[in-house]
């Protein structure tokens, strides 16, 4: 009897207590390097955030045109994709060569779409931020053309817009097609019709 509790007493709680502590020790290195895992991933992200590789988001692009493609109708689903990945490239890269044609190529989906409200946001942006781009003037012409065909009561944001093409892109092809806008402006199908019509009477 007395060598059991000396052996429970001197040599059983002495090794459990080491164990609970060699344990706890364990535990606690586990926490600290999910904790330091944790914060290197954190940083990571931050770094990413801050550098984020063009690459990536034109493998997106890439991959929504393609669904695109192969899609036989207007799917509004992929369309949305689509935009999304042209937007999130020319925001994050408003440098980049590509980033007016990407809101160029979102507005004209977005149109298509039914979005209009995103069709004019889209060639506004090209107007305002990209004056030198090869299809300034037909960002201008649709946003235009959204407030006047697409927008009813619209007339005078439309007016305004085919005024500011005609004063600003006065040589190019459609100025001409603007002031023939303008005269359109508030008339019914049928009447554009009839106006035609007698025009090729005479």
């Amino acid at each position: 009897m007395l060598y059991r509790n000396f052996f429970k007493l001197y040599v059983v709680m002495p090794l459990t207590f080491s164990v609970v502590i060699l344990l706890a020790s364990c535990s606690g290195n586990s926490a600290e390097k999910q904790a330091k895992a944790d914060a290197d991933s954190a940083r990571a992200r931050a770094v990413r955030s801050a550098h984020p590789d063009p690459r990536i988001y034109a493998d997106q692009v890439a991959e929504a045109e393609q669904k695109m493609k192969a899609s036989t109708t207007l799917d509004v689903n992929l369309a949305n994709r689509a935009i999304k990945a042209y937007l999130d490239f020319a925001s994050t890269f408003p440098d980049d060569s590509r980033a007016p044609d990407y809101y160029f190529r979102a507005g004209g989906i977005a149109v298509a779409a039914g979005n209009y409200d995103q069709g004019i946001a889209c060639y506004d942006h090209i107007v305002q931020k990209y004056p030198d781009y090869k299809y300034v003037v037909e960002a201008l012409y649709q946003e235009a053309m959204i407030y006047d065909s697409n927008l009813p009561g619209q007339d005078e944001k439309a007016r305004v817009l085919y005024e500011q093409l005609i004063h600003d892109y006065p040589k190019n092809k459609l100025a001409d097609d603007a002031k023939a806008a303008i005269s359109h402006l508030g008339k019914t199908d049928e009447e554009i019709v009839k106006e035609f019509e007698a025009k090729n009477k005479k």
